[in-house]
């Protein structure tokens, strides 16, 4: 148990430490436009990358075809101003529903 909480406290510090260096290291100035474009395309690419992984499943190979529908509607949601938390639950809702459905059927 204490080297959970340690580890916990450690990681805590070195999260908090990586988030002081940018700014530390900016000191104020603003990043170049090439350089902020690239910043403000990151957290959709690392969302992108997690969707595909989570898509394709464990070594690319356990293809789970009915998050589609759900992601779908994530995206239709989302098109359409909604949210982010709405889109997530509409999301988990669509694909649940849709695998209980294929669960009923057979």
């Amino acid at each position: 148990m204490t080297t959970l909480i340690i580890a916990t406290v450690a990681l805590a510090g070195i999260n908090a430490l990586f988030k002081a260096i940018g700014p530390a290291m900016l000191g104020g100035r603003a990043f170049p436009p090439r350089l902020q474009t690239v910043a403000d395309a990151l957290p959709v690419v690392l969302l992108a990358a997690l969707l595909t992984v989570d898509l394709l499943g464990p070594g690319w190979r356990g293809f789970d075809w009915t998050v589609l529908p759900g992601l779908g509607v994530a995206i239709a949601l989302r098109a359409l101003r909604r949210s982010h938390l709405t889109c997530i639950a509409a999301a988990i809702a669509g694909t649940a529903a849709l695998r209980v459905l294929l669960h009923a059927l057979g």
